[in-house]
């Protein structure tokens, strides 16, 4: 969620990423990370560039509203595309990518942000 958070609030104008990301560019973003993690077919990759593209797109909405997005509907989203990435991707493929998502997410946690040390800082 933090991640997915991360990416709405940089696709914001002034955000990170050197300007505002359309949804499809942030899809591509993450789908790319994927490519190369666990090795996507092209198959895969236009699956999950789909995926994420429409994820973004509800997350922009959820955001877009002023006040804060609803946790469990967020939990709820996050859980439906767990299970839809499970029948794109191979078990092995699910697994080396949640684990990739989860050092991601440490690495967020512990300061290191998108570039990890010695990457961007504040503007």
């Amino acid at each position: 969620m933090v991640l997915m958070g991360a990416f709405v609030s940089n696709a914001q104008p002034g955000g990170g990423f050197g300007g505002q990301m359309d949804p499809e560019q942030i899809a591509k973003f993450r789908a790319d990370d994927m490519k190369q993690t666990v090795k996507l077919t092209d198959d895969q990759y236009k699956k999950v560039v789909d995926l994420f593209k429409a994820q973004m797109e509800e997350m922009q909405k959820m955001f877009s509203s002023g006040s804060m997005p609803d946790m469990g509907e967020m939990q709820k989203q996050r859980e439906e595309q767990d299970k839809k990435l499970q029948a794109i991707l191979t078990k092995d493929q699910y697994t080396a990518w949640t684990k990739h998502e989860q050092e991601m997410m440490q690495q967020m946690m512990n300061g290191g942000g998108f570039g990890g040390p010695g990457g961007p800082g504040p503007r």
